[in-house]
């Protein structure tokens, strides 16, 4: 990787299963810097962590998969590396933060030999080297009385605490990339406040990038630089955190942007996008999101390109800019 060239890129990456007839992803194309912090925003089932179990390798082998595409990180194609090369970069360069961490780690084995397990593979150091390691990084994700919690079990801990673990393991050998499947989606408000917190002040510490899947806008407008919004197994609009909370171009973004509640006087209804996602078996050949679409015009019957409005601010959506486009008016301006 050169000094100005990005920390991953991602190029047409595209996945299906069997012999489905659409891509669950679909021509997914990302860019992610040094420290930077890139959060994957889109309903469940809209393809985000497969994204990032592909970039882990962690999918099905073929046959039962078809993956194609090409994911440069530090200079290697992850897609084209032999599984022996996977797990010499899983949990060393690259490292992974699991949704649930009750049913991600191991129930049957302490919290600290899980962490210690890590650090040995990828450092080679003696086991009573690893287990001052793994003290040293709960310590580090502020879990009480590390010293007792280091000869528990999983069940024996919180949720929160659980979580924090996690955190401790995958950034026990100092990972350039880690990956967070919304890691926050089983804590309460306040934990889960507490969890980002930890994140962002271990990530500016380690100078790690971070790309964060979530379908939670809250998360996205706390954590992120760069936002990717995505559909149906597309990226539909892409940009920085505080244009695509300012001016969202694609239809799908501004309707969730419209859908989030506010603190102010209560009334009315909670503002919903019509329609539901089109089924994997089922994939419309353009647009995906044209049939929920109050600006689909008969141009969205072939699928939009992701094409830039501005400087790092990218939409598929051939209506776009839609400043001046009225639902209902997009058949004349087609």
């Amino acid at each position: 990787m050169t000094e100005a060239g990005p920390l991953l890129e991602i190029s047409d990456l595209s996945i299906r299963f069997g012999g489905a007839p659409s891509n669950l992803v679909d021509g997914l194309s990302l860019r992610l810097s040094a420290g930077e912090t890139l959060c994957i925003v889109g309903e469940s089932g809209c393809g985000k962590s497969l994204t990032a179990l592909a970039l882990m390798g962690l999918l099905p082998m073929p046959p039962a998969r078809r993956m194609s595409g090409r994911a440069v990180f530090e200079g290697r194609d992850l897609f084209e590396l032999s599984l022996d090369q996977l797990k010499d970069i899983r949990g060393d360069r690259m490292a992974m933060i699991f949704q649930e961490p009750m049913t991600s780690l191991n129930p049957a084995i302490k919290v600290g030999e899980q962490i210690a397990e890590s650090v040995r593979r990828h450092r080679g150091v003696s086991r009573a080297e690893a287990r001052a390691h793994a003290l040293e990084m709960l310590c580090r994700v502020r879990i009480p009385a590390p010293e007792k919690r280091l000869d528990e079990y999983p069940h024996q801990m919180s949720g929160g605490m659980r979580q924090r673990a996690m955190i401790a393991m995958a950034l026990a050998n100092d990972p350039a990339l880690l990956i967070a499947d919304e890691p926050t989606t089983a804590l309460d408000v306040t934990v889960q406040a507490q969890v980002l917190d930890l994140m962002r002040a271990l990530q500016q510490e380690s100078g790690a990038a971070l790309i964060m899947i979530t379908h939670d806008l809250g998360v996205v407008a706390e954590m992120a630089d760069t936002v990717a919004v995505m559909y149906a197994g597309r990226i539909v609009e892409t940009g920085p955190v505080a244009r695509i909370f300012e001016d969202p171009q694609h239809p799908y973004t501004i309707g969730l942007m419209s859908s989030m509640p506010d603190l102010g006087p209560r009334g009315g209804r909670l503002v919903t996008i019509p329609g539901v996602v089109p089924p994997a078996d089922a994939m419309p050949e353009g647009c995906r999101f044209a049939s929920r679409c109050p600006f689909a015009a008969p141009a969205c019957a072939e699928a939009p390109p992701l094409r830039d409005l501005a400087e790092g601010h990218s939409v598929a959506c051939w209506l776009a800019p839609l400043e001046a486009v009225e639902p209902g008016a997009a058949e004349e301006v087609a």
